[in-house]
């Protein structure tokens, strides 16, 4: 059987990857040896030719390997369970992946299932200590603010999430902000190339994942975090209480605005809002020092993941006075059948 090895301290983004990408298997049990955590591989991930293996590279360190494996004994797997439940039919129609935001588990379920979903929920809640709330994808990410609609299914009723990540904690209610754990490992990633005494500005910064583990990382740096929907602003006012960062400074307010009270403050830019973040190249240059790196985030096609971005990247440079140089690129995460996510990073110089 395969497995994903990778060193203990990124255990945890390992695990989220493998999760939203569908290919850990539940029903096997983790392994640890030396210093290593060992993730087994579902048989469709692991089957020969079939390994996504450019997806394994992109997570910190992981190696594939082959051992022998284990099943679960103290609870039974959430793929076992749902064979007790559901038609072999009504199984190829059930999503398997689901989100987890530390209390809370949220699933996509067809509404062909809708006289299931409890029995579904109350499942997957039996298969994982750490859920307590199970909620439904009500319907697609809408609007400037990128919120879903969510229906309560099993367990303790609440949408306030309190997430653990890379050593911060998080509260927030789900209805009310956007928040992907997705990127757990792009933060990691930017909290390890960030200087101890950078001044640093997220735009978009939700309810403060980027800042706040920058920040808590970086005792010596100056982070502000801009955000326009006053919720999670709010929740980002109070995750900075909670995790005990006085170096970051939020502020409510549209990024074109807000930034302008920035003009050459920064020397280093994030901005993770895939969706329209290159709209905003022009604020990038604008609040970025004589020499700065930017990290910026987008959608595109799957095909020809960097074109777009290195295009309006090249114009707006042109345009600042500013050579670009890309550094880095890479895909975070498939989107749909055709889109990906990625990200790149460029270090800019004013000529």
């Amino acid at each position: 059987m395969l497995f994903v090895k990778v060193v203990a301290r990124h255990a945890e983004s390992a695990k989220k990857a493998l999760r939203k990408a569908n290919m850990l298997d539940n029903n096997a049990s983790v392994k640890y040896n030396n210093g290593y955590v060992y993730f087994p591989l579902c048989n469709a991930a692991s089957r020969a030719g079939k390994t996504p293996k450019n997806f394994i590279k992109s997570i910190k360190g992981a190696k594939l390997v082959r051992m022998k494996h284990s099943k679960r004994h103290e609870r039974e797997g959430f793929e076992g369970t749902l064979k007790k439940i559901l038609t072999a039919s009504e199984a190829k129609g059930l999503a398997r992946g689901y989100d987890l935001l530390g209390n809370i588990a949220i699933i996509e379920i067809d509404d062909k299932l809708a006289n299931k979903e409890k029995a579904i929920a109350n499942a997957l809640i039996a298969s994982n200590k750490n859920i307590k709330t199970v909620l439904k994808k009500a319907g697609p990410v809408h609007g400037v603010y990128r919120l879903r609609k969510l229906k309560y299914i099993a367990g303790e009723k609440t949408f306030v999430a309190r997430y653990r990540e890379n050593g911060c904690t998080f509260v927030f209610d789900v209805r009310k902000v956007f928040f992907s754990n997705r990127l757990s490992y792009e933060r990691s990633r930017l909290c390890n190339i960030t200087a101890d005494k950078e001044r640093v500005m997220v735009m978009f910064a939700g309810v403060g994942p980027f800042a706040i583990e920058i920040a808590k990382r970086h005792k010596n740096a100056n982070v502000v975090a801009i955000e326009l929907n006053r919720r999670a602003y709010e929740y980002m006012k109070g995750n900075i209480a909670i995790n005990k960062v006085g170096n970051v400074k939020p502020v409510l307010g549209d990024v074109r605005k807000e930034s302008m009270a920035y003009k050459r403050y920064a020397d280093r830019i994030v901005m993770p809002m895939p969706k329209t973040s290159t709209l905003f190249l022009d604020q990038a240059f604008v609040v970025a020092k004589k020499h700065a790196f930017v990290h910026i985030y987008a959608f595109a096609p799957a095909d020809a993941p960097f074109e777009d971005v290195r295009k309006k990247l090249a114009e707006h440079a042109d345009e600042h006075g500013y050579k670009a140089k890309i550094v880095g690129e890479r895909i975070v995460r498939p989107y749909s059948a055709t889109e990906v996510e990625v990200v790149v990073d460029f270090e800019i110089t004013k000529q």
